[in-house]
């Protein structure tokens, strides 16, 4: 009895911890697989993985060309209105200096899904340049699985006793 006790009481809370999720405290933006993102940082960005080459998950606020930032750096000066959704959708506005290849600097500001911006799917590099340990972590696969498998059960494609077991055998990997 007290062993059953015991599961009930702590499942959640082990879930929980198994399910992350992006935060943002002390002006740092910490994403999904890790990855931090704050004020001084050093941004670099890749090639857009949208058709002819436009970005996705990042675009630019105050008019500067989006091909301006293809393998260019920004240093972040500012977070904005950081949103942070459960189902990878999570958003920035970063406020920054671009450092251009003749070493020039141009103020810029983006809008950027930072989540979608550095996954790495097997066929599309990434937008936003992270180290290979931020890109499709375990963590992050499992969090993308856990979120799919609770919109089928919203839509209702599953239901609550689907849902729970399958959820189960992810969290059970």
């Amino acid at each position: 009895m007290i062993k059953i006790l015991f599961t009930l009481l702590f499942s959640p809370l082990l879930l929980m911890a198994q399910d992350p999720k992006p935060t943002y405290k002390d002006d740092t933006l910490y994403t999904t697989c890790g990855y931090k993102i704050y004020r001084g940082q050093t941004l670099q960005f890749g090639k857009g993985t949208g058709p002819k080459g436009k970005f996705r998950y990042i675009s630019i606020k105050n008019g500067i060309p989006a091909a301006s930032i293809i393998n260019h750096s920004i240093i972040v000066k500012e977070l904005k209105n950081v949103n942070l959704s459960p189902l990878d959708f999570g958003h920035v506005d970063i406020i920054g200096t671009i450092i251009f290849k003749d070493s020039s600097k141009g103020s810029i500001e983006l809008h950027l899904i930072f989540d979608m911006a550095i996954e790495n799917a097997p066929d599309l590099p990434t937008e936003l340049i992270v180290p290979a340990e931020f890109r499709n972590s375990s963590r992050v696969i499992l969090h993308k699985e856990l979120n799919t498998l609770f919109k089928l059960f919203v839509s209702g494609v599953i239901n609550k006793v689907e849902y729970e077991m399958k959820k189960q055998q992810l969290l059970g990997k």
